[in-house]
């Protein structure tokens, strides 16, 4: 099993969540804080962009799908930019499947998906600019 890691740090103007390995229900009480985390910092910066940099990211469920749509609604609120990176083709290919996904897209219901996260920074920094 490929250990839970989360890391949340500003980097380019926009609020980074990265998460490294499996974020299943296994480690369900540590993610819950890690989300916490995250709505916490959002909370403090209105219209801030967020990106969930999902690189090291090996598997997750529906647990995680629904917590981003939860953000990227959250963000939206708060007239900020939501986007994921870095996803596997496996999780892309799954996020595709649920109709969430759409690469590079901006139309309504995707979200966004760059291959990494500096591309991710650069469109969000100047789509919202």
């Amino acid at each position: 099993m490929d250990q839970y890691q989360f890391e949340l740090a500003d980097d380019g103007g926009c609020l980074v969540a990265a998460f490294t390995g499996q974020i299943s229900t296994h480690f369900y009480s540590v993610f819950r804080d890690d989300y916490n985390e995250i709505c916490r910092r959002l909370s403090l910066a209105k219209g801030q962009c967020l990106i969930i940099d999902l690189t090291e990211t090996t598997f997750f469920g529906s647990l995680f799908v629904g917590i981003i749509l939860k953000l990227s609604v959250t963000i939206g609120h708060q007239n900020g930019e939501f986007a994921l990176c870095g996803l596997s083709d496996q999780l892309s290919e799954l996020m595709k499947k649920l109709m969430l996904l759409e690469k590079n897209s901006d139309s309504a219901g995707y979200l966004k998906h760059f291959s990494t996260r500096a591309e991710a920074i650069t469109a969000l920094t100047t789509d919202g600019a």
